[in-house]
């Protein structure tokens, strides 16, 4: 899946908000974005750059892409969850909140 820079740093905040949604920073969670970020090629100005971006943006950025790109971000948001083995209500919030705002919701149903 190809993602522009800016769609990369969109996902690298959404990323940075699921991890941090419950106040826990698992190892596994860590090792979890570090693949996805390999996987979609970040430069380590993407990733600094997606970590600074704010939520808003990151959700408009990811609301204007593809289905296709949308339907990749969902697995990445729904693999991220699960990847501590640990599904929080504040994830969930997050996820929701994510997929209302970007039509997400729309792709999956």
């Amino acid at each position: 899946m190809e993602f522009t820079s800016i769609e990369k740093q969109a996902v690298i905040s959404l990323l940075t908000a699921i991890v941090e949604a419950d106040g826990f920073i698992e190892e596994d969670e860590i090792e979890f974005a570090e693949d996805v970020l390999a996987t979609i090629e970040c430069t380590d100005e993407d990733i600094e750059l997606g970590q600074q971006m704010p939520i808003i943006p990151a959700l408009v950025t990811i609301k204007r892409m593809t289905d296709e790109q949308k339907d990749a971000v969902a697995d990445v948001i729904v693999a991220a969850i699960v990847a501590d083995r640990v599904i929080t209500p504040e994830e969930v919030v997050v996820f929701d909140y994510v997929s209302e705002l970007t039509g997400i919701y729309d792709i999956i149903k």
